[in-house]
């Protein structure tokens, strides 16, 4: 057990005659949190029984304490300036309003006036507080009270910021502990026992995972696919429902964010989900439901604010998930949950193809706590908890398998008098019923090879939307303008069409002549090739590039 003795200038340097020993219970805390609470620091101390010296004077400290990451207690108004809401107590005297004064008695309604206020800490670097000042009974005239005895020094209310530590572990989604170390400038003077302390053991709060198949396709009738994003506690009580019961604790705020989201796509999610519990872990299928989440609409940006619906299970029709740039963000809180459990929620996710030349979609989700912080240090609002990004472990992805067709013409010309005809036929109506299904899409046209001057050409016409059963034919030397496809002149080589719907079919018809009897023709269909979720041709062995 390390033993310290701690001076400063201004203390007297005397053997101690006082030691004091330190000592925690670390708190369970959120890995991904930069403002944690961390467990109180009881600090009991005794006169040295060996000491013959005068025990009726009051010792008077210096206490500081310093973490391995940032404090980031509430600073400013009301405390003002440097001081924090993390709170010393002396001898068990506390009360709801702490001084910054140092050593002041009796000013705060705590129940002893012959025992110091409690008193605010002061930032004195960015992870270190400090209380100067502090007045306490010597432990010789404490102890004759008898009995059980409050310690002699608690420091509560410590803030700090375990997403700090997260890299620094190895690797591990915990990271490392939070850990306290104690000075004590005194006089007379006195020893500390344990003057490091873990405070705190940061554990992840969820993992994420896209639940069923690998993808899923969006050609469906109306152009909707749908996922199931699978949260789950990395510890028990990790996901808290708040209620002035349960001491004012805020109720927990899952934020699934959305990055990649494709242009033309739109994510939908409902408005409320009563969970089941796990299936993961061995638990009993036929406990009733607890985990219990609502939507929080109108929310600000870092996941605060905002309306909670109370529906107590999955009701009524999706809701929109507002997407920006590819981006889109939503918000559930908390309603119910059962601590003891180790509960997980399947979220059903809604896709829906809002434009017909959508190829295909990978896009990535997370799920994170809420709200977000700005970052780990002081905090000028006194909202918590706070929480940074989410680490690599919490994001998953999911694939929709394009709703397009990609059609390979591996021969046109106009050239040395010869003419082609095409042919794409939206293939999604039943031809027999009469039955549309699917939605209108257009086709991209690319264009690869030389005209009779042999200059290289590339070109790219977008036409008109197709709607289920129609077809868009052209010419190659007149195109179809109605169509928004223009004509080539004297160009040889092939062709790829991109179409945004499934079932696509071609046909090209190649002569010497148009509109009489040609000496030579052929026709062939056009051959379907594989594209990636991105749309990105993905090339066999032996295909043309």
């Amino acid at each position: 057990m390390a033993l310290g003795l701690l001076g400063a200038p201004g203390f007297a340097q005397l053997s101690p005659a006082v030691f004091c020993t330190a000592s925690a219970a670390p708190a369970a805390v959120y890995s991904d949190g930069i403002a944690e609470a961390v467990a109180d620091i009881d600090i009991f101390c005794e006169a040295d029984e060996s000491d013959s010296g005068p025990a009726d004077s009051p010792i008077r400290l210096a206490v500081s304490v310093s973490l391995n990451t940032s404090v980031s207690n509430a600073v400013g108004e009301p405390l003002q300036g440097e001081f924090t809401d993390a709170v010393l107590v002396v001898g068990g005297n506390d009360c709801p309003r702490p001084s910054r004064q140092g050593s002041t008695f009796g000013s705060c309604g705590a129940p002893s006036d012959a025992v110091q206020d409690p008193q605010f800490g002061r930032l004195a670097s960015v992870a270190t507080l400090e209380w100067s000042d502090v007045t306490v009974p010597h432990p010789a005239v404490a102890s004759g009270s008898g009995g059980s005895r409050a310690p002699t020094l608690r420091i509560r209310g410590i803030r700090a910021s375990p997403s700090q530590l997260r890299l620094a572990g190895g690797g591990g989604r915990a990271g490392l502990p939070v850990t306290a170390s104690i000075s004590l400038r005194s006089r007379p003077a006195v020893a500390l026992r344990n003057a490091t302390l873990q405070v705190a053991y940061p554990l992840p709060a969820l993992e994420v995972e896209v639940a069923g198949p690998e993808s899923w396709s969006a050609c469906s009738g109306d152009g909707s696919a749908a996922a199931s994003i699978r949260i789950r506690e990395g510890f028990p009580n990790a996901l808290r429902s708040g209620s002035p019961e349960s001491g004012g604790i805020a109720p927990s705020r899952v934020l699934l964010e959305f990055t990649a989201v494709p242009d033309g796509v739109a994510v939908s999610l409902p408005p409320a989900l009563a969970c089941h519990q796990p299936d993961h872990d061995g638990v009993d299928p036929l406990l009733p439901d607890a985990l219990v989440l609502g939507m929080v609409t109108g929310h600000r940006l870092d996941g605060s604010g905002g309306t909670v619906s109370m529906a107590s299970g999955q009701s009524g029709p999706t809701v929109p998930v507002s997407v920006s740039g590819g981006r889109g963000m939503a918000v559930y809180e908390v309603l119910a949950d059962e601590s003891a459990l180790l509960e997980d929620c399947h979220v059903p996710v809604r896709f829906d193809a809002e434009s017909g030349r959508a190829t295909g979609l990978h896009l990535d989700v997370s799920a994170s706590l809420g709200p977000r912080g700005s970052g780990a240090g002081p905090q000028s609002e006194r909202g918590f908890p706070r929480f940074a990004a989410p680490s690599a472990e919490a994001r998953a992805s999911i694939d929709l398998t394009p709703c397009s067709t990609a059609l390979l013409f591996p021969f046109v010309s106009n050239q040395a008098g010869f003419t082609t005809s095409l042919v794409i036929t939206h293939g999604s109506r039943e031809a027999l019923t009469g039955s549309l299904e699917g939605l209108p899409g257009s086709c991209d046209l690319h264009y690869y090879g030389a005209t009779s001057e042999e200059t290289e050409v590339l070109l790219v016409q977008y036409s008109t939307q197709i709607d289920p059963g129609d077809q868009l034919v052209f010419t190659l030397s007149g195109g179809n303008r109605e169509r928004n496809i223009l004509g080539t002149e004297q160009f040889q080589g092939y062709l790829m069409a991109l179409c945004g719907f499934p079932n696509a079919r071609g046909y090209a018809f190649i002569s010497d002549g148009f509109g009489g009897i040609p000496d030579l023709a052929m026709g062939y269909l056009a051959r379907m090739v594989s594209v990636d979720p991105s749309g990105k041709r993905i090339v066999a062995s032996g295909d043309i590039r």
